[in-house]
């Protein structure tokens, strides 16, 4: 009933101004989401032309199975590439790699460091009372250790934009998981996020973001998972920008993260 409770207050607060009455005023040139960040995204582009260089540093502890008896921390950095390559439509590569033991992975090194290449395409503009449209594809390849299989996503996401500067955000997405790494893992998973961002300031260069995690669990037989994500973003000027976010695990599913950070630092290159 807790879960359900929680639910149903996020969906409140974010469904009403994303379809409400409010007039849009973004375009796919208005602020944009770090994707690397957040478990959730917006349907603004990257610039034509730009090229982002993307580090980001991320942590995460969950409670191991009561087998193990301890806990789990992994650590992971992920460099990624951005590019804006025409209008509305961005091209990205990234590349996660696990730094130390690895935490709860089934085999030490196995598919670290494999390459999750893939695309985001808005295709409707906001007008009235809907909001903003993009499609987010991407795929895991195997380029890391004893890698095998190509994982997929697809990704609907929804961004209405107001003149409070405000944005709220619906994401929907779908997995297929192809790999043999883990032979526990979901061969079909799903999820959805809602969440907002707003400005802290009053030129808008540090903005706050908002978003709740709901997706099935990682491994079969598990119970669903909820997860709140917190934290904020700086256009620090000169093309570079920075962002830092947690993550609260609103459950006790072994799945599910306790708690975690991550920070991401932004650099726009030129050639």
């Amino acid at each position: 009933m807790k879960r359900f409770n929680v639910l149903t207050t996020v969906l409140a607060l974010v469904a009403v101004p994303v379809f409400g009455q409010e007039d849009n005023s973004g375009s796919s040139g208005g602020a944009d989401l770090l994707r690397e960040l957040w478990s959730m995204d917006d349907a603004t582009t990257l610039a034509p032309g730009q090229v982002d260089l993307r580090l980001t540093f991320g942590w995460t502890t969950a409670s191991a199975p009561a087998n193990l008896g301890d806990s789990n921390d992994d650590f992971v950095f992920t460099p990624s590439l951005t590019w804006g390559a025409v209008e509305n439509l961005e091209i990205f590569a990234e590349v996660p790699v696990f730094v130390g033991d690895g935490g709860d992975r089934p085999a030490l090194g196995d598919g670290n460091a494999d390459t999750v290449l893939g695309f985001t395409l808005r295709f409707m503009e906001p007008d009235g009372t809907m909001p903003a449209a993009a499609l987010q594809m991407k795929a895991r390849v195997p380029t890391g250790d004893n890698s095998n299989g190509v994982d997929g996503e697809a990704r609907l996401i929804l961004t209405n934009e107001y003149d409070s500067g405000l944005r709220s955000h619906i994401n929907a997405f779908a997995q297929s998981i192809n790999g043999d790494i883990d032979e526990e893992l979901r061969e079909f998973q799903w999820g959805f996020v809602v969440g907002m961002d707003g400005p802290l300031c009053l030129d808008g260069a540090v903005r706050w973001v908002a978003d709740y995690l709901h997706r099935v669990g990682l491994h079969n037989g598990t119970s669903n998972m909820h997860i709140l994500e917190l934290g904020w973003e700086w256009d620090m000027g000169n093309t570079q920008r920075l962002g830092f976010a947690t993550q609260i695990g609103l459950d006790q599913v072994d799945d599910t993260p306790n708690f975690g950070a991550a920070i991401t630092y932004a650099q726009a290159l030129t050639f």
